[in-house]
């Protein structure tokens, strides 16, 4: 990939810029109680894409019966919001193939925007590290002022999942990297534990006393994210806190990001 790649709603070649941290912030709404339940039930079923450089995200529910996914890009001066509809899949020598509808729209000021048309996406394991890739075709078959028409585009993906810093520890800065649909990027969803012993003590607040011991044969650690950002710094270390409502030390000695697809 080069820094430049298509996406359905330009014409050509443009950069698409992932509208990721702060200014994802943009697309977000007021959470009420009921949009942070939605947030933490897609948790469970999807994941996140997005290419080498940075510029396209997607994420995919890729389990249960409504498999669907949404993509944020912006191209040129405008922020666009695009919606996946999976209607086939199928899998097949290492792959798994999915077929559906797109639609996406321009946000904010500006002329109405809006494309659509087939999409494809077919994934596989990438590079020898097993790391899941995400190859993304659309063909744009209509809209509203839409300029892409006629026009075929892909997009190479890989899965967005946290690295540590060269200390072991995952921080919001390198750990928020699983893209919801109204909050912007959120803490990755799915732990398992690396202990040693594969024990890992979870605290009722960060270096306090143990609530439960997740341990590496029996447990998967959800996040909590209906705060969106599940990663809590006490005295320096990053915590992470879970669904139990309890926090395990954030550090690749103790946990590590789980793949999302099955």
């Amino acid at each position: 990939m080069t820094g430049q790649i298509s996406s359905p709603t330009a014409t050509n070649k443009v950069e698409i810029n992932i509208i990721q941290g702060v200014a994802v912030k943009k697309l977000s709404i007021l959470l009420s109680t009921g949009v942070l339940s939605l947030i933490w039930c897609g948790a469970a079923s999807a994941t996140t894409y997005v290419n080498p450089n940075g510029k396209t995200t997607l994420n995919l529910s890729e389990k249960g019966n409504n498999r669907r996914g949404f993509y944020l890009t912006k191209v040129g001066n405008r922020e666009f919001l695009g919606n996946i509809q999976i209607t086939r899949s199928e899998g097949a020598a290492g792959s798994y193939y999915y077929n559906g509808t797109f639609k996406d729209s321009a946000a904010g000021p500006g002329r109405k925007m809006v494309c659509s048309g087939d999409i494809t996406i077919v994934r596989r394991q990438v590079r020898r590290n097993s790391q899941l890739g995400a190859e993304v075709t659309w063909k744009v078959k209509g809209g509203e002022n839409c300029p892409s028409i006629g026009q075929t585009f892909k997009v190479n993906l890989v899965e967005s999942l946290p690295r540590p810093n060269a200390s072991g520890d995952y921080t919001s800065s390198n750990s928020n990297t699983w893209l919801t649909e109204t909050a912007g990027s959120g803490t990755w969803p799915a732990w398992r534990v690396t202990s040693r012993d594969g024990q890992l003590n979870c605290r009722k607040t960060p270096n306090g006393a143990i609530q439960q011991i997740y341990r590496a044969d029996r447990d998967t650690i959800a996040a909590e994210l209906r705060g969106v950002n599940a990663i809590t710094m006490a005295n320096g270390q990053p915590w992470l806190r879970t669904r139990q409502n309890c926090y395990v030390r954030a550090n690749s000695q103790y946990v590590q990001p789980v793949s999302m697809p099955e």
